[in-house]
């Protein structure tokens, strides 16, 4: 049976507890700990924490930080990504710079490639979350923690934020920019900005 690789023993650590399947290959300057199980064929690239996490199989996972998140099959993960808090990912998903999932269920075949920030929040499958885009997950008048819910076959547009709580139904669409404080119903377009204004000659004090 083929084991697991470490590319670099004198630079990786694997916690006791740690399992890992065959053909999972992890790259120097690597830490695994915790209870965390992972699959088979995978591939840990460097300077990549992992902390009591369950991770399927065939995932690419690049210099990013992972505490008690749940990762399906088939994902690229990073880099620099940070998925903490029971996130839980499905398969074919691409996770990519600086994007921050914490408490939420994400779907299949989603894309958050950019600049983002997922909390609180079960999304369907087909959803692109586009740079810049932020879920508000924290009420300060209540100080609670509130939750949202997205559909599948979504597109929310690069520096949206959708404030929580609130839902999109399948098959929707929010505009760049937009901020959505309301549901959107199926086949629906949300756009949520201002119009935008042209002051001729302002350079010149007229």
């Amino acid at each position: 049976m083929e084991e697991y690789k470490v590319i670099d023993s004198r630079t990786t650590y694997i916690g006791e507890e740690v399992v890992i399947g065959e053909g999972t290959v992890i790259y120097p300057n690597v830490t695994i700990m915790g209870k965390t199980v992972i699959g088979k064929n995978n591939v840990i690239e460097s300077n990549t924490i992992i902390n009591n996490c369950d991770i399927g199989d065939n995932n690419r996972i690049v210099s990013s930080y992972l505490k008690s998140a749940s990762i399906g099959n088939d994902n690229v993960i990073g880099p620099y990504s940070h998925l903490r808090d029971n996130a839980k990912i499905g398969n074919n998903n691409a996770i990519g710079n600086f994007v921050e999932i914490k408490n939420s269920t994400i779907g299949d075949n989603n894309f958050a490639k950019h600049l983002s920030f997922i909390g609180n929040v079960t999304a369907g499958d087909d959803v692109n979350f586009s740079a810049g885009m932020i879920i508000t997950d924290f009420n300060w008048k209540n100080q609670e923690y509130v939750s949202s819910s997205i559909g599948s076959h979504v597109m929310i547009g690069s520096n949206s934020v959708l404030v929580g709580p609130v839902n999109l139904s399948n098959n929707t669409f929010v505009a760049a920019g937009s901020v959505i404080t309301k549901d959107v119903e199926e086949g629906d377009l949300a756009i949520a900005r201002p119009r935008e204004e042209r002051k001729k000659n302002y350079l010149k004090g007229e």
